[in-house]
């Protein structure tokens, strides 16, 4: 089964740290709420140099690795 989540992205990948990027959304922040994701986004944007934005994509559910 597949679900929605929203995810910080950049031209890098998808953010899992402050300025750490990634291409596996297994391994990504993701958030089951976009204003949740707008909220986090803009408390961090200060902190990020690469410029970003919320996007959607679907990962397996439940999760097939453990969340770390």
């Amino acid at each position: 089964m597949k679900k929605i989540v929203h995810v910080i992205e950049s031209a890098k990948g998808f953010l899992c740290d402050v300025e750490d990027y990634t291409r596996d959304v297994e391994r990504a922040v993701t958030f089951t709420d976009f204003n949740c994701a707008t909220k986090r986004l803009v408390s961090i944007s200060g902190m990020l140099e690469e410029e970003c934005w919320i996007g959607s994509t679907y990962i397996q559910f439940p999760r097939l690795t453990p969340i770390r």
